[in-house]
């Protein structure tokens, strides 16, 4: 009973959460942003998302999720980086779309 009971909470747990992000999704924000204001992550951190040092941007390629989903949840809280528009865009990204820029930055080699 006990495991009935936890494999429902695990399910009731995942259908809440929402459908996995998509990295397909993640790789259209970071070339074209959203509709919600978020510039493209290109713009700033280049085309190969290696980062531009001349700006500060960093390497975005190859990062673990979590490194993405925790930075992105400190900048928009105001607790890491002076950088208004970077505050903004993690601002406008509603989690699912967090989640799916992960995936995407994720998915790439942290070296071109």
């Amino acid at each position: 009973m006990k495991f009935s009971c936890a494999l429902l909470a695990l399910a009731l747990a995942l259908i809440a959460a929402g459908p996995p992000p998509s990295a397909k999704e993640g790789a259209t924000i970071v070339a074209h942003g959203t509709a919600s204001g978020a510039l493209p992550c290109m713009a700033c951190h280049g085309g190969h998302l290696q980062g531009n040092p001349a700006i500060g941007a960093p390497r975005l390629a190859g990062l673990d999720p979590s490194v993405t989903l925790a930075a992105l949840k400190a900048i928009a809280a105001g607790k890491m980086g002076k950088n208004y528009v970077m505050t903004n865009i993690a601002r406008s990204l509603s989690p699912t779309q967090r989640r799916a820029v992960a995936a995407y930055l994720a998915s790439l080699p942290s070296s071109s």
